[in-house]
């Protein structure tokens, strides 16, 4: 835990008040509030442009959401995933929204572009042309998300397995071919999981697509042995190394643009990471401490904020 915060004001605007709803983007919005002396969250309704320009207040936005503030008022878009490769796997009508407003919120003059991971940047880079000028992981409250795991008897595998895309049609298959073990949603109220997961064996995200997820971080946080698939953070140079790593195509196969199960090798993988939870003592923790810590993204948005003061023209400090 850090002993002091950036001494700043700054407004997170996005389309959900994350004091109101649950996701990863709400709480990265949350987490904020460990980095900055104030965060104030403003959405569409309660917008309020006079007051940020009159105060002059940095505003962080959610990557799509840039294009909603004038381009006369600096700003600093947070991008927290690509649209176009989510909309690629889930061909879903909002992510088609979700690429389209990504694209023209990346021509969007006046902005700092600060992505959560390294693919993410190179991404919109390749696709869009603009440059990412910080990358900063989420950072995960270590005290919290403590290590100190309760688990010796356990028969627990938790995921967070929500929709389709993050491998909701896959844990059936595992619950009937894996008896033994307990395979449950975390499914609980944001404050309940680190207790949650103190309690399980190990935890299992099979996706096929994501930006960087909080949740495998929180895991990882807690020193759970994890098995994931090789989307989001895990494409990065500077992965977490002591996990299960599976190529996405062990859990899923594509022919003429169809994607199923790749059930065979899919319960083959489960069972080689069900086999090593007892031979194999996986340290996740380690790479969150390095990596991902607010001590670390102090530094990193403390860095952004100059930025975003020579940019602005504000005196912030």
């Amino acid at each position: 835990m850090i002993e002091r915060k950036i001494p700043l004001n700054v407004v997170y605007y996005n389309d959900k008040d994350p004091i109101l709803t649950t996701g990863g983007v709400q709480t990265f919005a949350k987490g904020l509030r460990l980095i900055f002396h104030n965060v104030e969250y403003m959405t569409p309704e309660n917008l309020d442009l006079e007051y940020i320009l009159t105060k002059q207040i940095p505003v962080i936005c959610t990557n799509e959401m840039v294009s909603d503030i004038p381009e006369d008022i600096p700003v600093i878009g947070f991008q927290h995933g690509v649209g176009a490769i989510k909309y690629s796997v889930t061909r879903s009508s909002g992510h088609k929204r979700l690429k389209k407003s990504q694209e023209k919120s990346s021509k969007r003059r006046n902005t700092i572009w600060i992505a959560c991971a390294d693919w993410i940047a190179s991404k919109f880079e390749e696709l869009y042309g603009n440059k990412t000028k910080h990358v900063i992981y989420h950072h995960i409250d270590t005290e919290l998300f403590d290590g100190k795991l309760d688990n010796d008897h356990s028969r627990l595998i938790l995921h967070d397995a929500r929709a389709k895309h993050k491998g909701s049609n896959l844990l059936p298959i595992l619950e009937k071919d894996f008896p033994d073990w307990q395979f449950e949603p975390l499914n609980c109220r944001s404050e309940d999981v680190p207790n949650r997961m103190r309690k399980a064996k190990a935890f299992i995200h099979l996706s096929r697509y994501e930006g960087n997820s909080i949740v495998c971080n929180e895991a990882m946080a807690m020193n759970l042995p994890c098995m994931f698939t090789m989307v989001g953070l895990m494409q990065d140079e500077n992965r977490p190394k002591e996990i299960y790593l599976i190529e996405t195509e062990k859990a899923y196969k594509t022919y003429f643009g169809i994607t199923k199960v790749n059930k065979d090798e899919l319960i083959n993988q489960t069972r080689l990471f069900i086999e090593s939870l007892s031979n194999n003592n996986y340290n996740p923790r380690q790479w969150v401490l390095k990596n991902a810590v607010a001590s670390i993204s102090h530094k990193k948005w403390e860095q952004a904020m100059i930025d975003f003061q020579s940019l602005s023209g504000w005196s912030l400090f």
